[in-house]
């Protein structure tokens, strides 16, 4: 199977700008497991050095869930489980190059209710997200950014079949309060957004500082 580099720019859910980079698809384990393997990159997409290098690794009793190791199921699947475990302080954010690995097993994924979870999003937390996706993504270049988007939807609310208009309600109410200008499925930052730069850089720095401790108190 040929490679490719998929690259997915977002924010997680705790404020952190990030792109990821991956050697898509998935491909079986060189060392003979019944493990998938995927290798990235996760950066912090805030202008500085910091990064997670990744080994995603799909265990079989997921893989038997997705319809393809390179479908688009999977690849939201690989996203949304590096943006969790950067939330969760699992992935440690350097300089310099560390190969971590990153499970992608039942921890995402109800075998009961047959149905990928990552976080359950409240209203205000939806908000804060699209306001951030937007300020982050889209700057003072005005650049659109895609609002509905059902890798994202996932992260934020699966199986809620409604995160996606929840998505738009929140970008809508944002347009009403001048903070976004928003048309179709896009959004562009205005200068209300802009005007709150401290604020997203704020909840990006404390959540850097909360990860940065907890990794050197695990060293200590």
């Amino acid at each position: 199977m040929m490679t490719s580099i998929k690259t997915f720019d977002g924010v997680t859910l705790h404020g952190f700008p990030a792109r990821i980079e991956l050697e898509w698809p998935f491909h079986p384990s060189a060392g003979g497991s019944d493990w998938y393997v995927l290798h990235g990159t996760l950066r912090l997409a805030d202008g500085g050095p910091l990064h997670a290098d990744l080994a995603l690794n799909l265990a079989q009793t997921i893989r038997e869930t997705l319809p393809a190791l390179d479908s688009d199921l999977t690849l939201w699947l690989a996203i949304n489980t590096a943006r969790k475990e950067l939330d969760e302080k699992q992935l440690e954010l350097l300089k310099t190059g560390k190969r971590q690995p990153v499970p992608v097993n039942s921890r995402c994924y109800s075998i009961r209710h047959k149905h990928y979870r990552f976080w359950n999003a409240t209203p205000q937390q939806v908000e804060e997200f699209v306001a951030r996706k937007v300020f982050w993504l889209s700057g003072n270049e005005r650049k659109p950014v895609l609002i509905s988007d059902p890798c994202d939807a996932q992260y934020l609310g699966a199986p809620d079949p409604n995160m996606v208009d929840k998505l738009v309600a929140a970008a809508n109410d944002l347009a009403a309060r001048g903070m976004i200008e928003f048309a179709g499925d896009y959004a562009r930052a205005t200068d209300g957004l802009l005007a709150q730069a401290q604020s997203f850089h704020a909840a990006k720095d404390r959540a850097l500082e909360e990860l940065h401790t907890k990794h050197a108190f695990e060293r200590a």
